[in-house]
């Protein structure tokens, strides 16, 4: 981005694509600029250079016909040496940089924010700033993956579209007055078919969800005659018990073709953990 090409006539969709674009160009080269316009009608951004000699300008303007913004003027030339700290990467900026990260991993520390904008942008970054950068970054996850969950029987319904015969349950928790996510089952039509063929055996195993918002998945596997492992089915719930197991398991064994067939197969737990549930329907 520091080796940016900037051209009198580029159009932007708007005065903030402009901006965004002005900013980028800024962090990455190292270059302390300032908008001196900035309306609806144009905005004006000059570098500040070592003695304030504004050397480097561009001018944006709107225009009107076709409700763009355009780069009219340009003086592409600094005359400063980089600069380490750059006022216009403000937290809002450098949020957008942490959402990937945050989701990766939200117990993210502030610095590590820090050293990132250090490492990657040679560039001081307050603590200040990159908590608050965290504080937005972490609200805009979370609201998106609060969209996600609102639409997750959507999404149950758009497997059975593509995939049919299949079974998708989601299960909710309604007492509070709202609905609120509590499990997730999916087992696919295929996996149903091919475990006709497959050795009586079925894997189970659990592991934690790491992420936002927490659970586990549970899921069990089966062995086809080429030694081969086949998925059977998974689910999200919201902690290993023996109720979230019983509710997987008779889903699990209806779907593969009752107790009838599944009593005549050998089941290897995670720790023994569903021993109960087997010895209730034996």
């Amino acid at each position: 981005m520091s080796e940016y090409k900037w051209e009198v006539g580029t159009k932007f969709r708007d005065k903030n694509e402009f901006m965004d674009a002005v900013r980028s160009y800024v962090v990455h080269g190292g270059r302390e600029l300032k908008f001196m316009k900035n309306n609806n009608r144009r905005v004006r951004v000059r570098c500040l250079g070592a003695q304030k000699s504004w050397p480097w300008m561009a001018y944006c303007g709107y225009m009107e016909g076709c409700r763009t913004w355009q780069l009219r003027k340009l003086v592409d030339k600094h005359t400063s040496s980089r600069q380490f700290k750059i006022k216009m990467m403000n937290a809002k900026w450098l949020s957008e940089t942490l959402d990937n990260s945050l989701q990766e991993n939200p117990n993210l520390k502030i610095n590590e924010i820090h050293s990132k904008a250090l490492r990657k942008w040679n560039t001081n970054v307050t603590l200040s700033k990159a908590r608050r950068a965290k504080i937005i970054a972490f609200e805009k996850v979370e609201s998106s993956f609060k969209n996600q969950f609102k639409r997750i029987h959507d999404y149950a319904h758009e497997l059975l579209k593509c995939n049919p015969g299949s079974t998708v349950k989601v299960k909710v928790d309604s007492d509070s007055g709202q609905s609120i996510f509590q499990r997730f089952y999916v087992c696919f039509k295929v996996c149903m078919v091919r475990f006709v063929s497959c050795r009586p055996f079925i894997g189970l195993d659990g592991c934690f969800l790491k992420g936002l918002y927490k659970g586990e998945l549970v899921a069990t596997i089966g062995r086809d005659p080429n030694d081969q492992m086949l998925p059977l089915a998974y689910a999200i719930v919201e902690v290993e018990n023996k109720d979230s197991w019983t509710w997987f398991l008779e889903l699990l064994i209806e779907d593969l073709g009752g107790a009838k067939v599944c009593n005549a197969c050998t089941f290897m737990f995670d720790q023994q953990k569903v021993n109960a549930f087997f010895y209730s329907i034996s």
